[in-house]
């Protein structure tokens, strides 16, 4: 009878999902025609309202020194893709990637060099505090540290295989992680310790933001959105469900209603979190409720990655085939000049 009911939720998905995949391969090449970048973008750093990085598969960085009308590559000692970008000013940044690979810039990307992270696991998500303490996360546990800006790398893995996506630190003291099963961990010494906190979900989270030790956001699988406000004592979910589901209870339809959320960004009232098929969630009361804002129609049904949102509440999303959209609460558009 199992077998029965499986069967009959899963046809209809692998349909839909057929269908799903045909419109999306059509979407992406429209995008490419559209875009100065072709590749596919997974995160991005802005340090004020001109001047950002964008970093994508196959060691790929972008620069713009015009809010995101213009952006020009710049040349790298990689091929690795590079999944995530801190900068601390202008000047300097650091990009992290497949295999271990992190590189720095100390002249705004004119010239960026490898750095030695001590390890061959996937680095997903680099956080530098300033221009001398960083932290990276990845694969298997992977977390390093450097107090150097990056000449140095120690090594501070959970020595468990359990995957760290995203690290925030809401100050020098007070910090967090998130990955796979629900793993939520926060340091209150700075990184030299690590503790799980409780939350009720083992679902796994992709992204995070610490707006301060107190109020922390998490986000990830089927449209989960955690929080804290009370600097981890306790955990709600805001969005999405905390349980887990058996396979023939989710069908393509429901993913589609409720998709990955890989990335989150508050700052003062306004919050932004990006997922797949075009999903934007936006706050304009500082997280507290989030409305639903598709991405335009010719894009709905690509993936949005990663963001970077500055105090003014003005941010910038990257995705799927170069895809770079400029927001403003509600307001969304096109980064990119016309070619």
């Amino acid at each position: 009878m199992l077998a029965q009911t499986v069967r009959r939720v899963f046809v209809p998905a692998v349909l839909t999902a057929v269908l799903f995949c045909a419109s999306h391969a059509a979407a992406v090449q429209d995008i490419k025609a559209r875009s100065q970048i072709l590749e596919d973008l997974y995160d991005t750093q802005f340090i004020n309202a001109n001047a950002g990085w964008a970093v994508g598969v196959f060691g790929a960085i972008y620069h713009t020194s015009d809010g995101g009308k213009h952006w020009q590559q710049q040349q790298t000692p990689t091929t690795q893709h590079l999944y995530g970008v801190s900068f601390t000013d202008v000047r300097n940044g650091w990009a992290v990637g497949r295999s271990g690979e992190i590189v720095n810039t100390s002249d705004g990307g004119v010239h960026w060099v490898e750095q030695q992270s001590n390890t061959r696991k996937h680095l997903f998500k680099v956080r530098f505090l300033d221009a001398r303490e960083g932290w990276a996360v990845g694969d298997w546990g992977v977390m390093v540290h450097t107090g150097d800006g990056g000449a140095t790398w120690e090594d501070r893995s959970l020595g468990q295989d359990q995957i760290i996506y995203a690290i925030d630190f809401a100050d020098r003291d007070n910090g967090w992680t998130v990955g796979e099963f629900g793993a939520i961990r926060h340091t209150t010494d700075g990184g030299k310790t690590w503790v799980q906190q409780q939350v009720a979900t083992q679902k796994t989270f992709f992204g995070l933001t610490a707006v301060s030790k107190d109020k922390v956001w998490a986000v990830g699988i089927d449209g989960l959105v955690a929080r804290t406000k009370d600097g981890g004592a306790s955990w709600e979910i805001q969005r999405g469900q905390g349980e887990l589901a058996g396979f023939e209870a989710i069908g393509v339809m429901d993913l589609l209603k409720n998709p990955a959320l890989y990335d989150i960004k508050i700052r003062g009232d306004k919050g932004y979190i990006v997922g797949d098929v075009g999903n934007v969630l936006v706050s304009e009361d500082g997280g507290e409720t989030w409305t639903k804002s598709l991405l335009p129609s010719e894009w709905r049904l690509s993936w949005v990655r990663g963001l970077s949102v500055l105090p003014s509440g003005q941010g910038m999303l990257v995705g799927a085939a170069g895809a770079t959209f400029a927001v403003n609460g509600r307001e969304m558009h096109f980064s990119q000049a016309p070619m």
